[in-house]
């Protein structure tokens, strides 16, 4: 088969969606050497696309960050190149595609967050994201959700065929695993970090929940003032309160607020953490917290079906619209030190599965199934060709 990759809306700050393409595309480079490969890439993209013989870069002169401009040529030049190119299907990863279709479309879909009453969008921009999801739904050869939660809500939010949908879970980058003593120690060292503490990691978009945390945490303090520190990882959003409630709730001098890490850095302060407290209300997966538990860090986190489907029973779980209830998990786990050695355990085991998952084979046989659904000019015969 000769596969298109649409790459032009990637950016390395779209963050989780940028890692979730990275590893994949790295997994079909390692893997898969017989088909081939046109990724269609800006300057800022062009990093994602594996260095193998069977992929061929087509960079375009585009900004990403400029959408309309993007979308313009996605239903116009890009459509006539994958015309050109005989594609047998092409890859959109971006929870949308394109108008009409030179080639078959399949196409990621990382959530539902438009159909949700969570994040601060506006009106239009809502209706805009439920109008890509609907078009998707309809007209996609193949629908790739990156969880079994998320391809439940397409089906029942919008009716989507289950017979053209195939699960393709985030694969863990191997350098989230556990962490050396070392490592670990130089983090503690150059971010100031406590011998104890809580970690969130995750952008304060108001999804994330950090309001509900952050009362939480400051009740935690009151019935005991030895309690661990708060340390948050994560950029402030537009309409984000958290550094403000922080000093309204009397709790500065108990959390910290790091500046960015690299990639390199994340598993160590995941290794370095007693514990991750994850109190999201909406998530397409809870990559984080399939990080920290591949790095060895126990987990607290919210009863909400993607993170369940992932951590599985490596996790205690408390009702993220609840503050008591979070409060009340987080002292369980803070004064169980037999428990929180378990959840480390499991939490290692489950994070293997995340590894081994035939994501490569099952990627490609989705790529196949697009490429029988229409019968234009990209089809191939059975070799390829």
């Amino acid at each position: 088969m000769r596969i298109g990759l649409n790459l032009l809306h990637a950016l390395p700050d779209i963050g989780g969606g940028w890692n979730y393409i990275s590893n994949l595309l790295a997994a079909v480079g390692r893997e898969d050497t017989s088909n081939e490969y046109v990724a269609f890439v800006t300057e800022a993209s062009e990093t994602l696309v594996p260095k193998q013989p069977n992929f061929r870069v087509e960079r375009i002169a585009l900004r990403s960050a400029v959408r309309a401009r993007r979308v313009l040529y996605e239903n116009s030049a890009l459509q006539a190149r994958a015309s050109r190119e005989e594609l047998d299907c092409m890859h959109w990863f971006a929870n949308a595609l394109g108008l009409v279709n030179a080639a078959p479309a399949v196409v990621t879909v990382y959530d539902v967050q438009p159909f949700v009453p969570y994040g601060r969008l506006s009106k239009a921009k809502r209706a805009f994201l439920r109008w890509q999801l609907r078009a998707a739904v309809r007209r996609a050869a193949m629908l790739l959700p990156m969880s079994r939660s998320t391809a439940d809500a397409l089906q029942t939010i919008l009716g989507a065929d289950a017979t053209r949908m195939t699960v393709i879970p985030p694969l863990l980058e191997s350098v989230f695993s556990l962490p050396a003593i070392d490592v670990v120690d130089r983090c503690r060292r150059r971010y100031a970090l406590p011998e104890r503490f809580w970690l969130y990691v995750a952008h304060m978009y108001q999804h994330k929940n950090h309001e509900r945390l952050l009362l939480a945490y400051r009740d935690l303090k009151r019935a005991n003032p030895q309690a661990w520190p708060l340390v948050l990882r994560g950029d402030p959003q537009p309409g984000s309160n958290v550094p403000a409630l922080i000093n309204e709730l009397g709790i500065e001098r108990d959390v910290l607020i790091l500046p960015t890490l690299s990639r390199v850095d994340l598993p160590a302060l995941y290794g370095a953490a007693s514990a991750l407290v994850f109190p999201s209300l909406y998530e397409g997966a809870g990559i984080p917290v399939l990080e920290a538990q591949a790095c060895g860090c126990p987990v607290v986190a919210s009863s909400i079906a993607a993170i369940r489907e992932f951590a599985g029973d490596a996790a205690v779980y408390f009702d993220p619209m609840n503050v008591a209830d979070i409060h009340r998990a987080m002292i369980g786990v803070a004064d169980a030190a037999a428990g929180r050695e378990r959840l480390r355990t499991r939490g290692l085991e489950r994070a293997r599965d995340f590894r081994t998952v035939p994501v490569v084979s099952d990627l490609l046989a989705a790529y196949a199934q697009a490429a029988g659904v229409s019968g234009g000019a990209g089809k191939r015969d059975s070799h390829g060709r």
